[in-house]
């Protein structure tokens, strides 16, 4: 029995040591604010007018800082279920068929595509979590949590005035580099667990949100590694901030991973 463990735990240590010896993946994660403002978060963002002169200029100068970061593989806030239309589309942007809109996943992602010379994009979002934010307000009412129901008003209020102005005086590199700095970052992910506390005892409706949140970007992170074989030297994810404050907590954790800050790429 003794010699079984022992062999057991050389084995464990070498297979780990293996791993450890695998070239990593640089990973970026590029989190985005949504280009085409489809309007679907719970905070409300003023168009960035992204099609303009003007922005069309700033999203060629993020796109040149991308195509040197040379990503073999790009992820994309798309379902699923969508790579076949992804695909699709891809191959008639390729053969100048196809107009792009404003999402960022048309704007970046199918650029560079076309300029690394990549197959396709990979759609890896998952939207059948559930997102119950209007049931955690009447919660925090019925439970006379004004303190709560005021933190969360002024953090949407603060988060509106905030990339609304900044979208006013500063280019859309410097947005980026703004919504994925480290305090962002602690921000969007450190938020929802202020949400704990919502609803009277007995009622975990805080908890559920906050852990349906955290499923679904467990899910996204899934689809991203079930999509790898390994041999990537660098991979690039596009998704909205919210999304990449979560997984870059998630992914800190693979030894075959190794995230580049957004800051030394852009």
């Amino acid at each position: 029995m003794r010699k079984n463990l022992i062999f057991l735990s050389g084995f464990l240590f070498l297979m780990f040591s293996a791993i450890g010896q695998q070239q990593k993946t640089e990973v970026l994660l590029l989190g985005c604010f949504h280009f085409d403002n489809p309007g679907l978060d719970v905070a409300k963002f003023e168009d960035a007018n992204i099609l303009s002169e003007k922005r069309q200029t700033e999203v060629q100068e993020v796109l040149k800082k991308l195509i040197a970061f040379k990503p073999d593989k790009i992820f994309v806030e798309a379902p699923v279920t969508y790579q076949g239309k992804l695909d699709s589309n891809i191959t008639k942007y390729k053969a100048g068929q196809l107009m792009l809109k404003a999402s960022e996943t048309q704007q970046l992602g199918y650029r560079l595509v076309k300029e690394l010379n990549l197959p396709t994009l990979y759609a890896v979002d998952y939207n059948s979590a559930d997102f119950p934010f209007d049931s955690l307000v009447k919660s925090a009412t019925e439970a006379k949590q004004f303190n709560l129901l005021g933190y969360i008003k002024q953090s949407i209020d603060s988060i509106e005035k905030a990339f609304n102005e900044s979208l006013k005086k500063n280019t859309v590199r410097e947005i980026l580099l703004n919504q994925n700095s480290q305090v962002n970052n602690d921000f969007l992910v450190g938020t929802y667990f202020d949400f704990l506390i919502a609803g009277k005892e007995g009622n975990h409706i805080g908890s559920y949100l906050t852990s349906e949140w955290w499923r679904r970007n467990m899910i996204i992170y899934e689809n991203i590694l079930k999509r790898l074989t390994g041999k990537e030297e660098r991979i690039l994810v596009i998704f909205g901030a919210g999304h990449t404050a979560l997984l870059e907590v998630m992914m800190k954790y693979n030894k075959n991973l190794e995230l580049v800050p957004v800051s030394s790429v852009l």
